[in-house]
């Protein structure tokens, strides 16, 4: 036979006045910060976050290595990647067409997670260090063969500062310029 279930009421941890008393303290924490010296805003784009080494940025194609296994449009986990067939000169006879298979990109479903690169075994595809790409319109973001080939134009690439965001013991989140910089945040 199951166990019975039994109903437990818990105490009330006060009145009115303890909810009154709990939400001044929270305020009081935000007002401590608020008025921090130490707080800090990075100032883009005077000012840009330092891309490390391994940075998962935009995707490119090298359509020379590609080999149409679709290993990346099967793993990709937001479907963003599609296969599209594309007529290219037979390897024997230049003359006659055959359809191959080529990867394209919808950067509006894209999550960055980098399975695409990953997987991809003859590393036709790779990362570039840039995320700042600004779109007129959200057709732009989806990119046929021919822009997934190139790697983007940087309308506001290292126009200023690369700073580096460091943990602090003593004041937390800090900023420092990203050159010359040590681990240390000193």
């Amino acid at each position: 036979m199951p166990p019975k279930a039994v109903a437990k009421t818990l105490p009330r941890r006060g009145g009115v006045f303890t909810g009154v008393t709990d939400n001044l303290a929270a305020l009081m924490i935000g007002l401590k910060y608020f008025v921090n010296p130490r707080r800090f805003s990075i100032y883009y784009p005077k000012e840009y976050p330092e891309l490390r080494q391994g940075y998962r940025g935009f995707i490119i194609l090298n359509k020379a290595k590609c080999i149409s296994c679709a290993a990346c449009a099967r793993i990709c986990p937001s479907a963003a990647m599609k296969m599209i067939r594309v007529p290219v000169p037979h390897p024997k006879e230049p003359e006659k067409k055959v359809t191959k298979q080529f990867p394209v990109i919808n950067y509006q479903r894209c999550i960055f997670c980098g399975y695409c690169v990953d997987i991809c075994p003859t590393e036709a595809l790779y990362h570039v260090n840039y995320h700042d790409i600004v779109y007129d319109n959200l057709a732009e973001m989806f990119w046929d063969l021919e822009t997934f080939q190139k790697e983007p134009e940087y309308k506001t690439a290292l126009e200023g500062t690369p700073v580096r965001l460091l943990i602090h013991e003593e004041y937390g989140l800090v900023k420092i310029p990203a050159r010359g910089a040590r681990e240390d945040g000193e």
